[in-house]
Protein backbone atom coordinates (compact mmCIF):
# COMPACT_ATOMS: atom_id res chain seq x y z
CA UNK A 1 0.00 0.00 0.00
CA UNK A 2 1.31 3.43 -0.93
CA UNK A 3 2.19 5.97 1.70
CA UNK A 4 0.45 9.34 1.38
CA UNK A 5 2.74 12.35 1.69
CA UNK A 6 1.69 15.92 2.47
CA UNK A 7 2.25 18.19 -0.50
CA UNK A 8 1.75 21.94 -0.11
CA UNK A 9 1.72 23.80 -3.41
CA UNK A 10 1.36 27.40 -4.51
CA UNK A 11 -0.75 27.59 -7.68
CA UNK A 12 -0.95 31.15 -8.88
CA UNK A 13 -1.94 32.98 -5.70
CA UNK A 14 -3.68 30.00 -4.10
CA UNK A 15 -1.99 27.61 -1.68
CA UNK A 16 -3.22 24.03 -2.00
CA UNK A 17 -2.58 21.26 0.52
CA UNK A 18 -2.76 17.73 -0.84
CA UNK A 19 -1.85 14.24 0.22
CA UNK A 20 -0.31 12.32 -2.65
CA UNK A 21 1.21 8.92 -3.21
CA UNK A 22 4.98 8.87 -2.90
CA UNK A 23 5.19 7.68 -6.51
CA UNK A 24 3.13 10.66 -7.74
CA UNK A 25 4.82 13.44 -5.76
CA UNK A 26 7.36 14.23 -8.48
CA UNK A 27 4.63 14.55 -11.12
CA UNK A 28 2.42 16.68 -8.87
CA UNK A 29 5.24 19.10 -8.11
CA UNK A 30 6.23 19.33 -11.79
CA UNK A 31 2.60 19.94 -12.74
CA UNK A 32 2.48 22.78 -10.20
CA UNK A 33 5.63 24.28 -11.73
CA UNK A 34 4.01 24.10 -15.17
CA UNK A 35 0.84 25.79 -13.91
CA UNK A 36 2.88 28.58 -12.32
CA UNK A 37 4.88 29.14 -15.52
CA UNK A 38 1.63 29.36 -17.46
CA UNK A 39 0.22 31.80 -14.89
CA UNK A 40 3.21 34.10 -15.39
CA UNK A 41 2.97 33.72 -19.18
CA UNK A 42 -0.73 34.64 -19.29
CA UNK A 43 -0.33 37.49 -16.80
CA UNK A 44 2.17 39.04 -19.23
CA UNK A 45 0.28 38.09 -22.40
CA UNK A 46 -3.07 39.59 -21.37
CA UNK A 47 -1.46 42.24 -19.17
CA UNK A 48 -3.68 41.26 -16.28
CA UNK A 49 -3.20 39.88 -12.83
CA UNK A 50 -6.89 39.00 -12.35
CA UNK A 51 -6.48 35.50 -10.88
CA UNK A 52 -9.80 34.23 -12.22
CA UNK A 53 -9.08 35.28 -15.80
CA UNK A 54 -5.50 34.01 -15.70
CA UNK A 55 -6.42 30.64 -14.17
CA UNK A 56 -9.22 30.25 -16.72
CA UNK A 57 -6.67 30.71 -19.52
CA UNK A 58 -4.28 28.25 -17.83
CA UNK A 59 -7.08 25.69 -17.50
CA UNK A 60 -8.06 26.15 -21.14
CA UNK A 61 -4.44 25.80 -22.28
CA UNK A 62 -3.90 22.60 -20.30
CA UNK A 63 -7.22 21.12 -21.43
CA UNK A 64 -6.34 21.85 -25.06
CA UNK A 65 -2.94 20.17 -24.59
CA UNK A 66 -4.66 17.10 -23.17
CA UNK A 67 -7.13 16.93 -26.06
CA UNK A 68 -4.41 17.42 -28.67
CA UNK A 69 -2.30 14.72 -27.05
CA UNK A 70 -5.22 12.29 -26.99
CA UNK A 71 -6.00 12.99 -30.65
CA UNK A 72 -2.37 12.51 -31.72
CA UNK A 73 -2.15 9.31 -29.67
CA UNK A 74 -5.31 7.97 -31.31
CA UNK A 75 -3.99 8.82 -34.79
CA UNK A 76 -0.63 7.24 -34.05
CA UNK A 77 -2.27 4.09 -32.72
CA UNK A 78 -4.42 3.84 -35.86
CA UNK A 79 -1.31 4.23 -38.06
CA UNK A 80 0.56 1.54 -36.12
CA UNK A 81 -2.39 -0.85 -36.30
CA UNK A 82 -2.71 -0.28 -40.07
CA UNK A 83 0.99 -0.97 -40.60
CA UNK A 84 0.80 -4.07 -38.41
CA UNK A 85 -2.13 -5.29 -40.51
CA UNK A 86 -0.11 -4.80 -43.68
CA UNK A 87 2.88 -6.65 -42.20
CA UNK A 88 0.66 -9.54 -41.07
CA UNK A 89 -0.88 -9.73 -44.56
CA UNK A 90 2.60 -9.84 -46.11
CA UNK A 91 3.70 -12.53 -43.66
CA UNK A 92 0.64 -14.65 -44.51
CA UNK A 93 1.63 -14.56 -48.21
CA UNK A 94 4.87 -16.34 -47.34
CA UNK A 95 3.30 -18.90 -45.03
CA UNK A 96 2.77 -22.25 -46.65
Amino acid sequence: MSQQLPCNLLLGIQTVSLRVNKEEEFCVRNAALLVNRLVKFYEKKVNSSDPNAVMALVALDLAMCGLKFESEKTNLLADVQAENGQLLAMAEEFTL
